[in-house]
């Protein structure tokens, strides 16, 4: 009895000690979170305050049906197929005209010169968008609905971002060990203040 005991506390203080403590997590959220905020105020406003708020607002007026999905479907690269459709498809010819509108002022948008830049600079590091792509990946399992629309649709909300990204980190924490956590932290970071680099040469004179 007693050696059952003491077997069971062991297991119990070395659980606690692999695990995370909540005010790391907290931390480590409250720096993604700001480097966030330093990555989108570089951007400029054809990307974010354009693009990124075009694309929820077809998203309303498109394909209303698909909201919960929003982020999944831009995730995973199928937000023009399902929401937008080509020019032929039963999914295009349904659309009004604000959707229409909204549809061709978002292709005028891609066209500009400000976003080809920016999509080149993403291309150009590959490691570095799918490490992203992994991290959206997570946000998608974890995060509210909410929490998820807001990473588009709302790019200065920075409380939501903050509250996703401690789920994010403790998910990442709970189904790892301590160093992949540390090594995740610190390939994020990297990544990010990486691409803020870029962007600040890249946006300097906006």
């Amino acid at each position: 009895m007693l050696l059952n005991f003491i077997l069971l506390f062991t297991i119990v203080i070395i659980t606690i000690q692999g695990r995370i403590h909540t005010t790391r997590i907290e931390k480590d959220a409250g720096l993604w979170t700001r480097l966030y905020k330093e990555y989108t105020d570089l951007l400029p406003y054809s990307i974010v305050r354009g693009q990124m708020t075009i694309k929820c607002d077809i998203m309303l007026e498109c394909c209303r049906g698909e909201r919960d999905r929003f982020f999944d479907l831009i995730h995973e690269y199928k937000f023009e197929e399902i929401c937008i459709g080509h020019p032929t498809s039963t999914v295009y010819g349904s659309h009004s005209k604000k959707c229409l509108h909204l549809i061709e002022e978002l292709h005028d948008i891609e066209k500009s010169s400000e976003y080809i830049k920016f999509t080149k600079i993403i291309a150009d590091n590959p490691k570095r968008e799918e490490r992203f792509q992994k991290w959206r990946s997570q946000m998608a399992k974890v995060c509210s609905t909410y929490e998820r629309e807001a990473y588009y649709c709302e790019t200065k909300n920075t409380i939501q971002f903050n509250l996703c990204q401690r789920k994010v980190l403790r998910s990442i924490a709970d189904e790892n060990d301590e160093e992949f956590y540390n090594n995740y932290v610190r390939e994020m970071e990297s990544d990010y203040r990486a691409y803020i680099q870029q962007f600040s040469e890249a946006f300097h004179h906006l």
